[in-house]
């Protein structure tokens, strides 16, 4: 069959139809006319002469993108006994009401231990930490225990229940302490739901760090970082402000400690999802970390009481 070219060459050659089907298609995706015929026993894809050198940079262009190695996504093993962990921070949050409810504490713990801005900068850091188990009332309470359980129990899948427990109670409390630092706020909060964003914060940071390493389209490597930040938007905004006289407002929500809670979760979710973060994370012994978690509440406790 005669070419439709006045000057046909050839730029590639293949005993298989589909191989020049493929690079035919590259040429016509770049606007390229070109035609395969069938020369002897093989088969030859054709342009004119003066879009030879231009056919063969773009076909040039395919062979490199096809030699580039696709790193399949690791099974990443989950962590046994995750509900260990979660079991434990409910019977935690569970057990302080009750402490209160039947007067066994020795002291008001919402004097001492709520989230108050002001006695932190003055050098109570450990409200950033005391305040996480303290809840204003039960409908406050069930909502962090069960967005605790899900996200706690999602987080120790990952890393083991004491690593991840140590992350999400310290990430927590850093940003709790980060927005005292701020200055400005003159009201006092409490309650668990900085450690739900900070664990929230924490495993989409780590999901989008590390699927950016194997997903090859940037819109499904973002996908978790935005769900995260989605899932932020819908819970953790509120239209109540904060009551400047430092009592506690129905309804009200501490935006900005979940942002920060969020955003803290989100540097370390980062920084263990890195081959050396990964590393130092992984050495560190189980027992040391379920005692760091356990000792991130048992000893702010202990100042509050001991110094109050």
């Amino acid at each position: 069959m005669p070419s439709r070219f006045a000057n046909p060459v050839d730029v590639f050659r293949s005993a298989r139809r589909r191989a020049c089907d493929e690079r035919a298609f590259v040429l016509d995706a770049v606007g390229i006319e070109n035609e395969i015929e069938l020369d002897g026993e093989a088969y030859a894809v054709r342009v004119e002469q003066p879009a030879q050198a231009l056919a063969l940079h773009h076909l040039w262009q395919y062979e490199q993108e096809r030699r580039v190695v696709r790193l399949p996504e690791p099974d990443f093993p989950i962590q046994p006994h995750a509900w260990l962990g979660a079991l434990l921070y409910a019977l935690l949050l569970l057990a302080v009401p009750v402490v209160v409810a039947q007067g066994w504490a020795p002291l008001d713990l919402y004097s001492i231990g709520v989230m108050d801005p002001a006695q932190i900068r003055a050098g109570q850091w450990w409200r950033g930490w005391t305040a996480l188990t303290l809840h204003w009332d039960a409908t406050h309470l069930l909502g962090n225990l069960l967005a605790g359980i899900l996200m706690g129990h999602s987080a120790a899948q990952i890393w083991g229940n004491g690593r991840a427990w140590a992350l999400i109670v310290f990430t927590a409390a850093l940003a709790n302490l980060l927005e005292a630092g701020l200055g400005g706020a003159t009201y006092v909060s409490a309650g668990a739901s900085t450690a739900v964003f900070a664990a929230l914060g924490l495993i989409a940071a780590w999901s989008w760090r590390t699927r950016r390493r194997y997903a090859h389209n940037w819109m499904r490597r973002l996908v978790p970082l935005v769900a995260g930040i989605a899932v932020l938007a819908m819970l953790g905004a509120g239209e109540a402000g904060p009551d400047t006289t430092g009592a506690h407002v129905e309804g009200h929500t501490n935006v900005l400690s979940h942002a920060l809670g969020f955003a803290t979760g989100a540097l370390a979710g980062i920084a263990v999802a890195t081959e050396r973060g990964g590393k130092w994370l992984g050495k560190m012994p189980t027992w040391a970390a379920a005692l760091l978690a356990l000792g991130q509440v048992v000893v702010p406790w202990m100042m509050a009481v001991l110094i109050k």
